[in-house]
């Protein structure tokens, strides 16, 4: 029962009995209201803090559970990844070089899967920042293991193409030479024998008597057979296909036609001295991809491996320009 409160009029030398307004009653129920509140908020937060209920329980068992199968998951990623970088390994070191293709770059192997954006969605889970880790190591294993696969498409499709390779790739002497000292000047730097300043010879030299037949040294097609007016006279070029291209330059006379197939060891044509030339001889390139490559390492269908040493021992003596 609320008390009632008294006031004393002096005027009158009386106690009065005080009225409450009703907005005094309500400001007074809500700070009872208020305080409630406030003294449950508290003891619930302090209940909660020591105890928690079966519903917690469980979530947070669940949670340890999920963050465990992640761990699980990224260690098992970590392991996936780790094969893999034996697998482009050997790829690179291997496989590869078998078929004369570059190495894959790392550049290309660990490039990005894409901008941090696509992984927004995933930063509104709860431990976000172990699925999001998770999502980047399998994506970037994902990517990987797609550049491993095309790479091994590659060498999947040389290998069918074996012995068509082989039979295309320059693998013989253009003449027929039983005295290595017939090769006049060979691939590098060396002296102009016209103005005898120093500049890269991109091919090999072999003399001999004018009307020698010249081979074709690997299967292929030409694409050159006509006088070239920049030095090199008369000049056969055969594309080999698998990057390959050999020129044949100075001929006397050219025995083939643009656009002809020919097979290793067709005469295609003779040797001669035409064209920026000091004498009867032919010059012979390899190219690779359109770069030159040194030729001598392009005779290994008709010398044997004693007659290469001797070669390479004669190449590094005299030396006789000759274009």
């Amino acid at each position: 029962m609320a008390k009632i409160q008294y006031r004393f009029d002096p005027t009158d030398l009386t106690y009065k009995r005080i009225k409450k307004s009703s907005k005094k009653k309500f400001l007074r129920i809500f700070g009872y209201i208020v305080f409630l509140f406030t003294v449950g908020y508290i003891f619930t937060n302090i209940f909660t803090s020591y105890y928690q209920t079966p519903e917690e329980k469980e979530l947070i068992r669940k949670n340890q559970e999920l963050k465990a199968k992640y761990q699980l998951l990224q260690s098992s990623i970590a392991e996936v990844d780790h094969k893999l970088e034996a697998i482009e390994q050997r790829d690179d070191y291997l496989y590869r070089p078998i078929f004369e293709l570059d190495p894959i770059s790392s550049s290309i192997r660990e490039a990005g899967t894409g901008g941090v954006s696509q992984y927004d969605n995933l930063k509104k889970i709860g431990n976000s920042e172990v699925i999001v880790n998770t999502a980047q190591e399998l994506d970037q294993v994902s990517k990987k293991l797609y550049i491993q696969s095309k790479s091994f498409d590659s060498v999947t499709k040389l290998a069918k193409n074996k012995e068509k390779m082989l039979a295309c790739i320059p693998a013989i002497q253009p003449i027929s030479l039983n005295d290595f000292r017939r090769i006049s000047d060979y691939y590098g730097s060396r002296r102009d024998p016209f103005n005898g300043k120093i500049r890269m010879h991109y091919g090999m030299d072999f003399t001999g008597p004018i009307g020698t037949d010249i081979y074709a040294t690997g299967d292929g097609k030409v694409i050159r057979a006509s006088y070239n007016p920049y030095g090199y006279g008369n000049e056969v070029i055969i594309d080999h296909g698998f990057g390959y291209k050999t020129v044949y330059a100075h001929l006397k006379k050219i025995t083939v036609k643009k656009g002809q197939k020919v097979k290793r060891g067709d005469v295609i044509g003779k040797l001669g001295n035409t064209g920026r030339s000091t004498g009867p001889h032919l010059h012979y390139e390899v190219r690779r991809h359109n770069r030159p490559v040194d030729p001598i390492k392009y005779y290994f269908n008709d010398i044997s491996a004693e007659e290469y040493d001797k070669m390479i021992a004669v190449s590094s003596r005299n030396r006789r320009p000759m274009d």
